[in-house]
C-alpha cells in the first residue's frame, strides 16, 4: 500500500478542512473579518516591506506584537496591494492544517490510526479554530501550532526541539509563555530529579536561549530587554476584569460585562477592590496557583496524558481566571484537548462542550460592531475594542481601512444576551474545575504497574526510550 493509500482518510478531513475554511475567507467573506486586526496586519506588512525589520517598530503604527510573527508579515508585504487583505488569513489557515497535521501523527503513533483522525477532524472542524481564523482574521493558530509540536517533541524526548519551540511561540504572541509551565517541570524531572544526563538541561538551556535571541537581532525592539518593556506594555493596556472574554470576570462588579455587552458601556476596570485587594491580584495569585499546582505534579509524573492534560489545564486557566483576557485567549486549550478527547470519552464530550461555549464568546465579539470598551482610564480614545485593541489608531495604514470590512453574523445579539454570558461563564468555569478534579485524581492515586504488552506510551511513565 502506497503512503498516499494509508493516509487517504486523513487528507480528505485535511482536504475538507481547507475547503472550509477557503469558502469561509475568500467566498462568503472576502477582505472581511475583525477588520482593525486586520488592517494592523495590512500595515505592518506595508511597513516591514518599506522599511524593513531594523526600523519597523519605531516607524508602524500600533506595533503591539513581538517580532516571531513579524516574519511572516514581512514576507506577505511584498504581495500587491490589492492581494494583501485576502492574503492576511492564509498564514492562520496553513496553521490550523499543520496543527491538524501534527495532532493526526502524534495520536496515530500512540493510540492508532483511527485517533488520528479523529483528533485531526476535532481541530479542524470545532468551530473555534475556523471562527478565529478564516472568519475573524487572527493569527493565534499560528502560535499555537508551535505549542502544540514543542508538546509532542516533549513526549517524544527531543527536550532542546521542545524548549527552542516553545520559546519560539512567546515570540509569535506572548500569551504562549504558557506551554513553559508545562516545558520546564518536565525537563527538571527528566534532566536533574530523574537519573537523565545533566548536559541535556544545559543544551535545553541553550536552545532556548537561542531560540529568544536570534530572531530578535534584525529588529529595532532593543533585544531582550526591549521585548520585555513590549509584553509590559501590552499586559497594562487592558487594566480590566475581562477584555470581552466571557469568564467569570464578565459577571463581576458594579456593572458587569454581562450586562452592557449587548448594548453599549465601559469595561470596569481591575482596580476593583475585592476582599481587601484587587481584582487583579486576585486572578493573577489564582493563575499562579494554578500553574503552580501543575508544574508541581509535573515533577511528581511524567508521560504522555500528565503533559498534555496538565498544558490544557494552564491553557484554560490562562482564559478562565485571570483579569484582562480577551475572548480568543482559550484557543491553544484546543490543540492539546483535541488529543486526549481523541482517546477518552468524556474529554471528547467535555471538548465539543467547550468548543461551543467558546465559539458564542468569538461569534458575540465578531459578529457586529461593539461600542463596549470606552472610557476605561488608560484606553482612552472610545471606539469599541476593535479600536482599542490597535494600540495606536488606525490611521497611516495605506489605505487598507476602506479595503477591510467588518464581518457581519446572523444572531450576534443573542449571543451578547445577559443570560448566555451568563451561561458561558458559568459553564466554560466549570469545565475548568473538572479539569482539576482530573488532574488532583491523576497525580495523586498510586502509580499502575505496566504490563509489558503495552505501548510506550502509557501515562504514566516516559513516553518513548530516549
Amino acid at each position: 500500500m502506497t503512503a498516499l493509500a494509508r493516509h487517504s482518510r486523513f487528507i480528505a478531513i485535511l482536504s475538507a478542512g481547507l475547503l472550509l475554511r477557503v469558502l469561509l475567507a475568500f467566498v462568503l467573506y472576502p477582505k472581511q473579518g475583525f477588520s482593525s486586526d486586520m488592517q494592523l496586519f495590512a500595515g505592518w506588512a506595508t511597513t516591514l516591506a518599506r522599511v524593513g525589520p531594523g526600523a519597523f517598530y519605531a516607524t508602524a503604527t500600533g506595533a503591539d506584537y513581538p517580532p516571531g510573527y513579524m516574519y511572516i508579515l514581512w514576507l506577505l508585504g511584498s504581495a500587491p496591494a490589492a492581494a494583501l487583505p485576502l492574503l492576511l488569513k492564509m498564514p492562520a489557515i496553513l496553521a490550523d492544517l499543520g496543527i491538524a497535521a501534527v495532532l493526526y501523527w502524534a495520536a496515530r503513533r500512540w493510540l492508532g490510526q483511527r485517533a488520528g483522525l479523529i483528533a485531526a477532524a476535532l481541530y479542524l472542524f470545532i468551530p473555534v479554530t475556523w471562527y478565529d481564523s478564516a472568519l475573524w482574521g487572527q493569527v493565534d493558530a499560528v502560535g499555537a501550532l508551535l505549542l502544540i509540536a514543542s508538546l509532542v517533541l516533549l513526549i517524544e524526548r527531543k527536550s532542546e526541539a521542545a524548549i527552542a519551540l516553545a520559546v519560539l511561540a512567546i515570540l509569535v504572541k506572548p500569551q504562549e509563555a504558557i506551554g513553559l509551565v508545562v516545558v520546564l517541570p518536565v525537563l527538571v524531572r527528566r534532566h536533574l530529579i530523574e537519573s537523565g544526563s545533566r548536559r541535556r538541561l544545559v543544551t535545553s538551556a541553550f536552545a532556548g536561549a537561542a531560540a529568544l535571541v536570534l530572531p530578535l537581532v534584525p529588529f529595532d525592539i532593543g533585544g531582550v530587554a526591549g521585548l520585555l518593556r513590549l509584553f509590559q506594555t501590552d499586559a497594562d493596556r487592558y487594566s480590566v476584569l475581562t477584555a470581552n472574554a466571557f469568564n467569570i470576570w464578565a459577571l463581576v462588579g458594579g456593572t458587569p460585562l454581562a450586562q452592557i455587552i449587548g448594548g453599549s458601556g465601559s469595561w470596569t476596570a481591575d482596580s476593583l477592590a475585592i476582599g481587601g485587594t484587587t481584582a487583579f491580584i486576585v486572578g493573577a495569585s489564582a493563575l499562579a496557583a494554578v500553574g503552580l499546582v501543575v508544574a508541581g505534579g509535573l515533577l511528581v509524573r511524567d508521560g504522555r496524558v500528565p503533559i498534555l492534560l496538565g498544558f490544557a489545564i494552564v491553557a484554560f486557566a490562562f482564559y478562565a481566571v485571570p483579569t484582562r483576557v480577551h475572548e480568543r485567549y482559550l484557543f491553544p486549550f484546543f490543540t492539546a484537548g483535541a488529543l486526549l478527547a481523541a482517546e477518552f470519552v468524556a474529554a471528547s464530550a467535555g471538548y465539543l462542550i467547550v468548543g461551543l461555549l467558546n465559539a458564542v464568546n468569538l461569534h458575540a465579539i465578531l459578529g457586529a460592531p461593539l461600542s463596549v470598551g470606552a472610557g476605561v482610564a488608560g484606553l482612552g480614545r472610545g471606539g469599541g475594542p476593535g479600536a482599542i485593541r490597535g494600540g495606536g489608531g488606525l490611521g497611516g495604514l495605506g489605505g487598507f481601512g476602506t479595503q477591510i470590512a467588518s464581518i457581519r453574523l446572523p444572531f450576534a445579539d443573542l449571543a451578547r444576551s445577559e443570560m448566555i454570558v451568563a451561561l458561558v461563564a458559568l459553564g466554560q468555569t466549570a469545565a475548568l474545575v473538572a479539569l482539576l478534579v482530573a488532574w488532583c485524581v491523576l497525580v495523586i492515586r498510586p502509580r499502575p504497574i505496566a504490563r509489558a504488552a503495552e505501548a510506550p506510551y502509557v501515562a504514566w511513565r516516559p513516553s518513548s526510550t530516549s
